[in-house]
Formats: structure tokens, sequence, C-alpha cells
């Protein structure tokens, strides 16, 4: 499934269930090459924000070496002052903070006071969080970035393979979930200077099917 936004219409979201703070929003920015899917905070508010989840269903596969694949597309406007979640997870309701407490997670995140991604599998609420060091691989503001990753189902180990710009940056061979899991975004803001947006270009996963031949 890929999944870019490519209509300056709303028709583009119909695929997603929408979770916003009452005054933000989820918007397609118009006229943006290839689509544009923005999550708007409200104006001067802090911690508000919007996210969107997928309505189908993702997870790692049940037979040893087949993958999931996840990747995406992004820029945020204040890359050190915003909380940003990409990846699959647990489907969430009521608050788009709930997003980066979902029990059951695998993705990229960004804290509140720095740009730098943080890499997170989580199962049954049991977290492992790798923060990428140096600034090598910071967000930078209105800057797009590729964020990807490899999930395996292993004989004893299942392991996940994240990636920056196509660019291998880290392992986790621990908390790897295996429920059911949606495809996700969030974004809310760190301060109440103006309205912090984080835009989407694209949504990409894929899943081997436990087929046998």
């Amino acid at each position: 499934l890929r999944v870019a936004f490519d209509d300056a219409t709303a028709a583009d979201v119909i695929l997603w269930t929408i979770v916003k703070d009452s005054g933000a929003s989820v918007d397609i920015t118009a006229d943006a090459l290839n689509g544009i899917a923005a999550l708007n905070s409200t104006a001067t508010t802090d911690d508000d924000g919007a996210s969107i989840q997928g309505n189908e269903v993702w997870g790692l596969p049940s037979t040893a070496g087949q993958k999931l694949y996840f990747e995406t597309r992004i820029k945020t406007a204040d890359a050190d002052q915003m909380e940003i979640f990409v990846g699959v997870c647990e489907n969430f309701v009521t608050n788009p903070e709930n997003i980066f407490t979902s029990a059951n997670r695998i993705g990229f995140q960004i804290d509140d006071g720095d740009a730098t991604p943080h890499l997170i599998t989580e199962s049954s609420g049991s977290e492992t969080d790798t923060t990428l060091t140096g600034t090598t691989y910071d967000l930078s503001d209105d800057t797009f970035v590729t964020l990807s990753f490899v999930a395996t189902k292993g004989t004893s180990t299942d392991v996940v393979e994240f990636y920056v710009n196509r660019t291998k940056v880290g392992t986790h061979t621990t908390n790897v979930p295996t429920a059911n899991m949606a495809l996700a975004a969030g974004s809310v803001s760190g301060n109440n200077s103006g309205t912090k947006i984080t835009s989407i270009d694209y949504i990409w996963a894929a899943q081997d099917r436990g087929v046998s031949y």
C-alpha cells in the first residue's frame, strides 16, 4: 500500500481515521507537487495537534524470514519544538497525544526540545528507545526527510532495521511487537508560538503475507 496525498481535496484522507484536538486540522495542501497532507496545530496553543491512522491492519508476519516494510517522507515547521511519531501502532482514540503512549508500536519519534530522531519499538507497553547520536540525522525546519524501517520475523529473535534517507541508522531486537497495528502519523506543538505543521508527502507499507509455496 502506498498512500500519496495527490489531490487538493479531502478525498485523499478517507482511508484514514483523524484524531485531533478541537482547533487543530488535517488538510490537503493545495497545489503541492505530488500532494501533501498537513497536520496543523491550533495557533498559539501548546500541546495541541492532529494525527492520522490507517484503517487497515499491519503486523509482523508469523513466518520466520518474512518482513514488514514501512516508509514515509515528512517535513516539520519547527523541528525542535514539536512532538512527532510516524510508523505503525495500535489504534488510539480521543487525543492525538495517545499516539505516543500506544502499547504496541514501531517507528520514529521526535521529542519536544530536540530535533534528534528516536528509534522506537514497543511491545505490550515495554519500550526500546534508541536516540541517534550526534546531529547528522537531526531534522531541520521545513526540510523533507525519508524515514523507513524493515521488521523481520526471526526464528528466535525478531529484528527491526531503521533507515533515515535510505541510510541504515540502527537495529532493534527487543520489544518488537507482534500485535495488529495501523499506519500512523501524529504531530503535537511543543510551545504556543504560532501554528505548528508537520507535512506528509506519502506513507508506504508492504507486508509478506505468510504464503508458502
